[in-house]
């Protein structure tokens, strides 16, 4: 999976060694901050699917967006490395097989062996389709001639790639919602995938209501996923649980119905988050945050 290359500590390789960091303090206590090695992420410590180095504005669609991306230079060498950003976005999502471009540019990023430094890129404005859902999924790579992202977009993978990947859907009293949402086969061969979706609490949690102004709630959720005709697939209940195959690059539709068994007050929110694992491996090859949100009446 994707373009990760593992350190080797040669203090004469002056290559760039790029990457969009998903965290600027320590996951644990004498850790460091992230300069890209510790990949894949540990998506058990790590929200995959919102990565603090990419800064959106306010999302209308038909109207432009701004995004501008913090990039770090771990590698060996004295040289500014001259890296090219590019954003992409897509319909909400678990994996990435067709996203559509949005912006680029070009920023210049200095080593930072000794201090944790970032550089952030010049705002980029894009325009998304006015046709576009409500909330729009963001992804980013970063690469250079001598430090390459990877082929597949793969930001549990590959440091070169980062997402910002949460929807955020009202809910009214007493009704449940209906969460429709992407799963896309990363790859460019066949592939076994699980996919499973569950709620969030404790740092995840407190990370949705964050990101949507609210602040964490109560209540328990049942959870059921339908194919693109509405039937049920996979198991439901507390959770979803679905083994599926996916051709390369492919792409299918499913809606996640929701319901919360205790009203949902304005101001408050409850998380979840999809994942889809590689059933060869076990590794985590797409994910989505969403957030159910209390509405105000």
């Amino acid at each position: 999976m994707g373009g990760n290359q593992e350190r080797e500590g040669d203090p004469s390789d002056t290559r760039p060694y790029l990457c969009l960091p998903y965290w600027t303090a320590p996951l644990t206590p004498g850790g460091r901050w992230d300069d890209g090695a510790q990949r894949p992420l540990d998506t058990t410590a790590v929200t995959s699917w919102l990565c603090d180095a990419v800064h959106a504005g306010p999302y209308t669609p038909g109207q432009p967006l701004e995004v501008s991306v913090d990039v770090r230079n771990a590698g060996g060498g004295n040289s500014t490395a001259m890296a090219t950003v590019v954003v992409y976005w897509a319909d909400p999502t678990v994996g990435f097989a067709k996203p559509t471009f949005l912006a680029a540019t070009v920023v210049p990023v200095p080593p930072s062996r000794t201090t944790p430094a970032m550089t952030r890129t010049p705002t980029m404005r894009g325009t998304i389709p006015a046709s576009a859902p409500a909330h729009v999924c963001l992804l980013v790579a970063v690469s250079h001639p001598q430090d390459r992202a990877g082929t597949v977009c793969d930001p549990v993978g590959d440091r070169h790639w980062a997402q910002r990947n949460l929807t955020a859907t009202p809910v009214a009293p007493g009704a449940p919602a209906l969460l429709p949402m992407m799963v896309a086969n990363p790859l460019a061969e066949d592939g076994s995938f699980t996919l499973v979706v569950r709620r969030t609490d404790g740092l995840r949690a407190r990370q949705v209501a964050a990101e949507t102004g609210t602040v964490p709630g109560d209540g328990a959720l049942l959870l059921r996923l339908l194919d693109a005709d509405g039937a049920q697939v996979g198991r439901g209940g507390r959770s979803v649980y679905l083994e599926l195959g996916l051709g390369p690059r492919d792409e299918r539709r499913f809606s996640l119905l929701v319901e919360v068994v205790e009203e949902l007050a304005p101001g408050t929110s409850l998380g979840l988050e999809a994942e889809l694992f590689e059933q060869s491996g076990e590794r985590v090859v797409g994910s989505l945050g969403m957030a159910l949100v209390g509405r105000v009446e």
